[in-house]
């Protein structure tokens, strides 16, 4: 029962542990996934800015004066146009001047923006650019010419503010004048957050739908096991115990017995050994039926497990010789059982209709002695009992 118990709890907790390992995979899967969907699209929105500027726009976007209002105004609503188009955040471009210092070219605008006059103008100064767009002025990695030089793109982490979180990529541009930019874009994804949370919590909900499937699984398992368990038990039981009578049989006592003599021989606990046999039992079978005899031997059966106790080992050797291991007791302690069942015997009323005595042998091992020359020696004690007249008890010297 226990090792069937042990198995179902290690199949159970291997599912548990699989079905874990697979949320946690799925989780960083489904987000894998989605950020390369989005990094797709920014690569997309990235490649398509300098295509609604002017051609020769970044080779002469190099002071704040090259550059025309009314071409920044145009620049804006291009790129507003193709950030509404594309769902993007931002759109915009970056330059660095000798001196190290970022400016913004050209940039998309929000509608609040456009209402108030907000808007991002062509070289606004962008002390806050983030280190990866400074990198990519220096790491340059060309990716294809179409017609203008495109480097390989840089993202950059993602990060989150009051206005959302957000997946940004820089792509670094040099014209066919050798003028190098950036351009940036940024996308909102917040919904991936939410996304995630719900293939999550979808994924939790199949989970708990499994446990609780396979719960009247696991109980009728259980139940099974339990069966099997008393199946077991009552084999077991059977196995070692002798069928009329209820106590062990010769086999279980052969085994009680070697194991309390080697504990003997190995640890000097000493216990006392004593073999009965009912006087004159055949007489009764004779006279009376072997039912009877049979009856007899259930009731002379509950005199011994009365008078003995829960740890004495009582058995049937055989016919109607019983046997008794008493175990921490000494030849004296033996003796005194003896007696103790003889009177017991004398006042049983059923037993007394039939006037039937026992005889007895009791004795304890020794160091000298065999197993099976100690249970010789008892057993020739009893029959040393029926020479002297039966109904009595004698020790092994």
């Amino acid at each position: 029962m226990k090792r069937e118990t042990i198995k179902m709890a290690a199949a159970v907790g291997f599912t548990i542990a699989i079905l874990t390992f697979y949320s946690i995979w799925n989780y960083f899967y489904e987000k894998d996934r989605l950020i390369g969907q989005i990094d797709k699209q920014l690569y997309s929105a990235a490649v398509a800015v300098p295509f609604v500027l002017e051609d020769d726009f970044h080779d002469r976007a190099v002071d704040p004066d090259s550059i025309s209002q009314k071409e920044d105004n145009q620049n804006i609503k291009n790129l507003t146009k193709l950030n509404n188009q594309l769902g993007t955040k931002f759109l915009y471009t970056v330059i660095r001047d000798k001196n190290g210092k970022h400016f913004l070219t050209s940039s998309s605008a929000l509608d609040s923006e456009i209402k108030t006059h907000t808007e991002v103008r062509y070289f606004t100064p962008y002390p806050d650019a983030s280190d990866t767009l400074k990198d990519s002025f220096k790491n340059l990695s060309t990716d294809y010419v179409a017609p203008n030089k495109i480097y390989k793109p840089f993202y950059v982490p993602i990060f989150s503010d009051r206005w959302g979180t957000y997946r940004s990529i820089v792509l670094p541009i040099q014209t066919t004048s050798g003028n190098l930019y950036v351009v940036g874009v940024d996308m909102d994804i917040s919904y991936v957050n939410k996304l995630l949370k719900q293939n999550t919590i979808q994924t939790l909900l199949s989970f708990l739908l499994f446990l609780l499937s396979i719960i009247p699984i696991l109980i009728a398992y259980k139940n099974i096991i339990k069966e099997k368990q008393k199946e077991y038990l009552k084999v077991s039981q059977k196995s070692i115990t002798d069928s009329l009578t209820g106590l062990f049989n010769r086999y279980k006592i052969d085994k009680e017995l070697k194991i309390h003599f080697d504990n003997y021989q190995n640890n000097g606990t000493c216990f006392a050994l004593l073999m009965l046999d009912l006087d004159h039992f055949k007489k009764i079978n004779d006279q009376y039926g072997h039912q009877i005899g049979d009856e007899v031997l259930k009731h002379f059966s509950n005199i011994l497990k009365e008078s003995t106790r829960q740890s004495d080992i009582v058995g049937r050797w055989g016919g109607e010789e019983f046997i008794i291991i008493y175990p921490n007791s000494d030849l004296e302690a033996g003796f005194n059982l003896a007696q103790k069942l003889h009177t017991a015997l004398k006042d049983s009323t059923y037993i007394q209709k039939y006037e039937l005595t026992v005889s007895i042998g009791v004795g304890i091992p020794k160091r000298e002695l065999s197993l099976k020359q100690f249970v010789k020696n008892v057993d020739d004690a009893l029959y040393k009992a029926k020479e002297l007249g039966r109904d009595q008890t004698v020790k092994v010297k």
